[in-house]
């Protein structure tokens, strides 16, 4: 019940113990377009989408570099570690970085970085992270898109951790770049890196401009195999098929559910984990309004050692939950609201097996 990687439904499982099949040809090239086509129905764009192979961070990376020259001036918006780590991957691009911080399991919202874009007027680029699933927070990516665009800046989208499980609309929103991964919200493997480039990207992609892109982690490359080896070999590196095939079953599985009805199923996961949590006396780490969807973060009841009840939640139940991080490391946990998590069978053992915690430690009386 981590916020990711998720555990995977045995139909996923299965797909991986296949045969591995070529990266080429009529049959591997049909799967890919159509995993292609069904992440813009997630993304909700009619823009282009690639299927990287790589981390989240492999995506978050081509996205900048792809369109930015190195001395570009950019505003990361940031609220925890992953904000943080976008602030990295764009410095050590040759970008020139500048941030706006809230405190501490504060929401970024559209003023925030208006401030910000006033204050330093030649960005470029506004780099945000929709779900910061260090501390649970949902920041507002649509209100920041608008500003940014106002100001006639790029916008740069982490939703790994959002994307096919909290409410996104990439065109509608004027988001200009988006990742994603298989492995969050979508409930797929580990390995498959989506993004999504609307036309205000493509632009800037082909301004004339030197890139601070090499030559993998880079959209133009990208779109040139898409577009010269469309017929048979869609991507310019060997892929890991039977990831992909997998991955195509998740994002089935998602599409046949309904994007939409993920996004409020979810929800309602994080709503019965907060609940449940609250009825015991936990804190939540942010209130509800600006709390995501898919994480619940949580200080431990008073007298608890965090750490310990983490370690006996696994070595008890078999149940792993995430810790703080950074300055928050000891004093909060996270609960992952994806995959196999959101189950409400998932849901109710994990709060049983909390009560019994609370109670067994002398911590207050659990009402779960």
């Amino acid at each position: 019940m981590i916020p990711g990687p998720v555990s995977v439904e045995d139909r996923v499982l299965e797909a991986l113990a296949r045969p591995v099949r070529a990266h080429y040809g009529d049959a591997w090239t049909h799967l890919y377009k159509r995993a292609v086509a069904g992440m813009r129905e997630v993304f909700k764009t009619t823009g282009e989408v690639h299927l990287v192979f790589g981390s989240g961070m492999a995506g978050v990376e081509m996205c900048v570099a792809s369109v930015l020259s190195r001395g570009d001036q950019v505003l990361v918006a940031t609220n925890g570690l992953f904000g943080d780590r976008m602030a990295e991957v764009a410095t050590a691009n040759g970008l020139h970085v500048h941030t706006v911080r809230p405190g501490v399991a504060e929401a970024i919202t559209a003023g925030h970085v208006r401030d910000a874009l006033a204050a330093h007027p030649q960005v470029r680029a506004v780099c945000a992270v929709h779900h910061e699933t260090s501390v649970g927070v949902l920041n507002d990516v649509e209100g920041i898109c608008k500003v940014a665009r106002e100001h006639g800046a790029l916008t740069v989208i982490d939703g790994i951790s959002a994307v096919g499980g909290v409410p996104f609309e990439m065109d509608a929103w004027g988001a200009d770049l988006c990742v994603t991964v298989a492995n969050k919200c979508i409930g797929g493997p580990i390995g498959v890196a989506p993004v999504a480039a609307g036309p205000r990207a493509l632009e800037a992609l082909a301004d004339g401009r030197p890139k601070a892109a090499g030559w993998y982690l880079n959209l133009a490359t990208w779109r040139r195999f898409a577009e010269a080896w469309s017929g048979w070999h869609p991507h310019p590196t060997t892929m890991p098929t039977n990831v992909v095939e997998a991955f195509d079953v998740a994002l089935t599985g998602l599409l046949e559910e309904g994007v939409e009805h993920r996004w409020r199923r979810l929800a309602a996961a994080r709503d019965r984990v907060r609940e449940g949590l609250e009825e015991m006396g936990f804190q939540m780490l942010s209130p509800i309004t600006t709390a995501s969807p898919v994480t619940t973060a949580a200080y431990g009841v008073p007298g608890m050692q965090v750490a310990d009840y983490m370690a006996w939640l696994l070595r008890e139940h078999r149940i792993r939950i995430g810790g703080g991080l950074g300055e928050l490391s000891g004093k909060i946990f996270r609960i992952g609201h994806m995959g196999r998590a959101a189950e409400p069978e998932a849901i109710d053992r994990y709060l049983r097996a909390t009560a019994d915690y609370v109670d067994g430690h002398g911590l207050g009386r659990a009402r779960g």
